[in-house]
């Protein structure tokens, strides 16, 4: 199964030191988890897009979590993915675990 490991932190912190994020992407290349994964800027355009209303643009995002890094992995179950997500080593922020279901590389 294919799931999606979205790294948060407060906006306010200062992100994960980028020599810890590549440890951790190692680990799963390593492991022969790691499908994709991708650093996210934290000072890029935001664009958000409402299906029943207009675009928002904003410098930044005004969530109180900002998303700081994303990993797609194949792993033979959630609790296999969600042991990746805790190996994550952070003294703060949050992860998010979310199968992915579909598309292409579902249908092969």
């Amino acid at each position: 199964m294919r799931y999606l490991l979205v790294l948060s932190t407060d906006p306010l912190d200062a992100p994960p030191a980028s020599d810890v994020l590549q440890r951790f992407t190692v680990d799963l290349i390593h492991a022969g988890v790691l499908l994709a994964g991708e650093l996210l800027a934290g000072d890029g355009l935001l664009v958000e897009l409402r299906t029943d209303g207009p675009c928002r643009i904003a410098d930044a995002p005004t969530t109180a979590a900002s998303a700081c890094a994303l990993w797609i992995v194949q792993t033979s179950d959630r609790a296999e993915a969600v042991e990746w997500a805790r190996r994550l080593p952070l003294d703060r922020g949050r992860v998010e675990v979310r199968r992915i279901v579909g598309g292409a590389a579902a249908e092969a």
